[in-house]
């Protein structure tokens, strides 16, 4: 009887505490920012109600709304907190279109809706229409590019943009070296390691390339840019 009281009287349990805790990549610093207020606002207004009342799946499906928004845990923490863990979707991709609006897109091919330049987290883009409009090329593309090993020059912060097509596979450029990177559709991972060797070699001999074609089976074609 005691114990049914405690549950029901407002006066007992009363949440004091909502702390709130947001995993995201430290590339989203100022997304995080502008999201803030937002993600807050539901957790915020269970502060003051009773820990029993207060309707976590509500407050958990409100936070959800926001399509940045991958995940959300909450539990009680008695005597009077709530815990919130909030995970944010972190993009693949950035698709910038002819009138350079940036759309996030993320590792299964969802589009996010569209975000300043401002807010927009260092991935590579894609500017390719083609690939956007058609899911199952999208998909290859993401596919492929997620087997990339992001090590050394071909991390992805070092991506500027990503492409596809069918004579070439999977492309994208390097911002550090100035060059275009191909590497076909199949092996991408062992290719890539092989671009990475090329990429020390040029190092070591002073030199630059403006292409390494690794999409052949059993050769890496380099393209020299001339020297000033």
């Amino acid at each position: 009887m005691v114990g049914w009281y405690l549950r029901t009287e407002k006066d007992f349990f009363v949440v004091k505490s909502v702390p709130i805790h947001v995993k995201a990549s430290p590339k989203q610093k100022a997304l995080l920012k502008s999201l803030k207020n937002e993600l807050n606002q539901p957790i915020l207004a269970m502060k003051g109600t009773n820990i029993w009342q207060a309707s976590l799946s509500e407050s958990q499906q409100k936070i959800l709304s926001n399509k940045w928004v991958k995940s959300v845990e909450m539990r009680r923490r008695f005597p009077d907190k709530i815990d919130t863990i909030i995970h944010l979707h972190e993009p693949a991709l950035l698709f910038v279109d002819k009138k350079n609006n940036i759309f996030p897109i993320l590792d299964n091919g969802d589009r996010l809706p569209k975000l300043k330049a401002s807010l927009a987290p260092a991935v590579p883009l894609l500017r390719n229409n083609n690939i956007l409009d058609e899911p199952k090329k999208m998909k290859r593309l993401l596919k492929l590019f997620s087997e990339v090993p992001g090590i050394g020059p071909l991390a992805k912060e070092n991506i500027l943009q990503v492409d596809m097509n069918s004579v070439s596979g999977l492309s994208f450029e390097l911002i550090e070296e100035d060059v275009v990177v191909y590497l076909g559709t199949e092996s991408i991972q062992t290719k890539a390691l092989q671009v990475l060797r090329v990429i020390d070699y040029l190092k070591s001999q002073k030199q630059k390339a403006r292409v390494i074609d690794a999409s052949f089976s059993k050769k890496v074609l380099v393209r020299l840019r001339k020297r000033s």
